[in-house]
């Protein structure tokens, strides 16, 4: 087995540079891959290394059997990440996405005594209450139907059927994921959280952001945001901007020399 390889293989590095100071490590939502965070290097502080996470089955995982439960992946990508935390980082989850960094940030700090700069929970309720449906035991048309009603899934996805044929297993195992996850009690986080939501989000309430709150004892913010559940697309450089507000005097001691 090529070692390298399979520790890599859940990481995809966008603008890997031995000067910065602080690693952002992005969790896309279900349904997609790390490819959904390529451009934003080109508008974070020179400080920041952006990494996207690969989940099974998608991408150039494609063969590898999709994972459906939230914790079982959190736990897996663990022993790999755990030994690149040499310097500060940072979390940015969406969706499904926050949920599993949420966890490995647990598991981080439970296991290696390694603790988050910040993480950023997007698109994604308090992980103690429940908001998705059980949506993923539909049949296929019914299912898309109810994607469709709950603004699930990406509009050019929906308008492309190569795409939305690759895609519609992959959503449906991530929905399925999402819906039976229950989070476990257990010690707050010792990071502070900021919460992003779009206003006019169909299946993420301004309520739901706010039990976050109850998490993160060391610090939480909450913004809502212009736009639906996929409202990090139409609002990109505004978050970028809050992550190089917030990260900033961690990424900018590199410049300094620091």
């Amino acid at each position: 087995m090529n070692t390298q390889k399979t520790e890599t293989r859940w990481f995809r590095a966008f603008n890997p540079t031995a000067t910065s100071r602080v690693s952002l490590y992005c969790f896309p939502y279900g349904g997609s891959g790390p490819s959904i965070f390529r451009e934003w290097p080109e508008q974070i502080a020179s400080g920041i290394e952006v990494t996207g996470i690969l989940y099974p089955g998608r991408e150039s995982r494609v063969m590898e059997p999709l994972m459906e439960d939230i914790v079982a992946i959190a736990k897996a990508v663990l022993p790999y990440i755990a030994p690149r935390l040499e310097r500060p980082f940072a979390f940015f989850g969406h969706s499904m996405g926050a949920l599993i960094s949420f966890e490995l940030t647990r598991l981080l700090s439970a296991e290696h005594d390694l603790v988050p700069e910040h993480i950023f929970m997007s698109g994604a309720g308090g992980p103690h209450i429940i908001t998705e449906e059980p949506i993923h035991q539909l049949p296929d048309d019914e299912f898309l139907d109810a994607l469709v009603y709950l603004n699930g899934m990406p509009q050019e996805v929906l308008r492309n059927r190569e795409l939305l044929e690759y895609a519609l297993p992959i959503i449906r195992n991530d929905f399925k994921a999402c819906a039976e996850y229950r989070f476990m009690e257990g010690e707050p986080i010792s990071c502070p959280l900021t919460a992003l939501g779009g206003i006019d989000d169909p299946r993420v309430k301004p309520f739901h952001m706010e039990q976050w709150q109850q998490h993160a004892p060391a610090g939480f913010d909450l913004h809502l945001l212009e736009g639906d559940h996929f409202f990090l697309e139409q609002n990109q450089q505004t978050i970028l901007n809050m992550i190089n507000t917030t990260l900033g005097e961690k990424a900018y001691e590199t410049s300094n020399g620091a």
